[in-house]
């Protein structure tokens, strides 16, 4: 008779994982055939074991609406000596809705009787009667889950599911040899990824893997070590080029927050800055007197007078002009070799603007003597 009563629950098992949910009819009050009058009843369900549990995710039927649909199946056992006459309950995650909860029984084909349900916060109850040793009553709890994709490389939605809980909520798991204790199919796309993890963030892997209906069926035939457990459907958010541009954000990100941190504890490269910051400051300010006056001495500007005007330049010049024009020069070319030991020019630059000046001081000085 055991063998029968288990070859029962395992052919109730293959038919539902043909069909992801049963859809039943709108929810009635109970319709549960077994009789409220039971003698030798109790209404503690200490006794009542979860001999098997079978979770279905459906990630595809309602994807463009970002929810999934779920669907559990509980086989709940009454062990002890008096019959059960009370409310039986589950836990379901946050933001769940459109709860319907059904009792069927082990035939093919069959479908659920409603069962009208209450819902406090987390947990969805209903009542019915459990006889004692008698056969394992299914109930099916179908819902659905809001799951928004999250992540920028990869969208991913998640599904949590405690399975241990306070008191009373989640029932003792009793496997029963032969079969699967523990049972999660999964509905999803063929681009996505799927991994579970337990409350404390660990991968969990399951005892058998198999597929069926295009669904990933994950089975542990004792009981599960972990109190939760979360699945994370992911599916790439972006094609290779598109990863490669976020990856180049993030070295530039990366590069900015380190030159920012190196440029505080060296020297030499906020030296190296200010110079750049002089220099720019100094164009400018030739630029705005040039745009002002509309002239460009040579020996009024950083830029050094082109030789092919030396002629004109010098044309007229007494001997005291000359000499004032060679102090002029000599006096600027004493600054530049001051601005450059207090380390606000680029080597570059200076070079330039001294060869310009010595240039032009060698130039006054063979005009200063061709006029003796």
């Amino acid at each position: 008779m055991k063998k029968i009563k288990q070859y029962l629950i395992s052919m109730f098992l293959i038919i539902f994982l043909i069909n992801t949910a049963y859809g039943f009819a709108g929810m009635t009050s109970n319709k549960s055939t077994t009789q409220p009058d039971l003698i030798n009843s109790t209404e503690s369900d200490q006794d009542i074991v979860l001999v098997q549990h079978l979770i279905v995710i459906d990630a595809v039927q309602l994807q463009s609406e970002n929810r999934l649909f779920v669907s559990e199946t509980l086989a709940l056992k009454n062990i002890g000596t008096k019959n059960f006459n009370g409310s039986l309950r589950t836990w379901v995650p946050d933001g769940a809705e459109g709860f319907r909860v059904g009792k069927t029984e082990m035939a093919m084909g069959a479908t659920p009787t409603p069962i009208q349900l209450m819902q406090d916060g987390n947990i969805i109850s209903w009542k019915d009667i459990i006889k004692a040793n008698d056969t394992a009553s299914l109930y099916v709890v179908e819902y659905l889950l809001p799951a928004e994709n999250t992540g920028m490389i990869t969208k991913s939605k998640y599904f949590s599911k405690k399975l241990t809980y306070p008191t009373l909520i989640n029932y003792k798991y009793v496997p029963i040899k032969g079969l699967p204790l523990f049972i999660l199919k999964l509905t999803v796309s063929k681009d996505n990824s799927i991994a579970l993890f337990d409350e404390n963030g660990n991968k969990i892997t399951p005892q058998e893997i198999g597929e069926a209906d295009n669904s990933i069926i994950n089975r542990w035939s004792d009981p599960p070590q972990f109190k939760e457990i979360t699945v994370e459907i992911s599916r790439p958010a972006a094609t290779p080029s598109g990863i490669a541009a976020y990856v180049v954000l993030g070295l530039l990100i990366i590069f900015v927050f380190s030159y920012l941190f190196i440029r505080k504890k060296n020297e030499k490269i906020r030296q190296f800055e200010e110079k750049i910051r002089n220099s720019l400051k100094r164009k400018e300010t030739v630029d705005e007197t040039v745009e002002e006056t509309g002239e460009e001495d040579a020996g009024e500007t950083a830029t050094p007078e082109p030789v092919e005007t030396e002629a004109t330049d010098f044309e007229g010049k007494t001997k005291d002009e000359l000499e004032v024009m060679k102090d002029e020069t000599l006096s600027k070319l004493s600054e530049l070799n001051k601005e450059y030991e207090s380390g606000n020019m680029l080597d570059e630059e200076y070079e330039e603007l001294k060869s310009s000046y010595e240039k032009r001081i060698d130039k006054i000085t063979r005009r200063i003597e061709k006029s003796r």
